[in-house]
């Protein structure tokens, strides 16, 4: 994430390490199933607390998934199938990482309620850096020229951002300001 070709060395970048980087998923468990109890509670929904966070999980697993999917299918054709092994195995570990760091803001919110604007502050900073973060890390596991680097970045963040916008909306989830 700190953009050095030297640290990808660092990573299993084989088959089995790419099947193996999804393990990122569980690990990265604890800290979103505190971040769909904080979103849960801010849902006006008569629906089960544990039918919400089912839905959300839903829509991180998602959204964790589809954009890397939607990659795969687009690798071929802009030359980067030897690189999509990098990107995911850099970006499932990276996502745990990031991840973990949002986790004190999220106790912080759902411990100190009244702290609400100063964790929202952070995790917009913390936001902003992860999208720093992770330009570099597809800059650097794709090892091309900018216009693919930009235009892949470009195209999983657009990705991201209809299906968190679209999927919990076809979910039923309706969030209060």
């Amino acid at each position: 994430m700190r953009g050095k070709k030297a640290g990808l060395s660092l990573l299993d970048l084989t088959v089995d390490g790419f099947w193996d980087s999804f393990w990122a998923i569980p690990l990265s468990l604890p800290p979103l199933l505190l971040t769909w109890i904080t979103v849960a509670n801010s849902i006006a929904s008569g629906d089960p607390v544990f039918t919400l966070i089912l839905r959300l999980a839903l829509v991180d697993l998602v959204n964790w998934l589809l954009p890397l999917f939607l990659f795969a299918l687009a690798a071929r054709r802009l030359r980067l199938s030897k690189r999509f092994l990098p990107f995911v195995v850099a970006s499932n570990w990276a996502t745990v990482v990031l991840v973990w760091l949002v986790m004190p803001l999220r106790l912080l919110d759902l411990l100190s309620p009244q702290s609400r604007e100063v964790a929202e502050l952070l995790s917009l900073l913390v936001m902003i850096l992860s999208l720093v973060l992770f330009w570099r890390l597809t800059r650097t596991t794709l090892q091309t020229d900018l216009p693919t680097t930009t235009a892949v970045y470009v195209g999983l963040n657009a990705a991201s951002l209809f299906i968190v916008i679209l999927l919990p909306q076809m979910l039923g989830l309706t969030f209060t300001a």
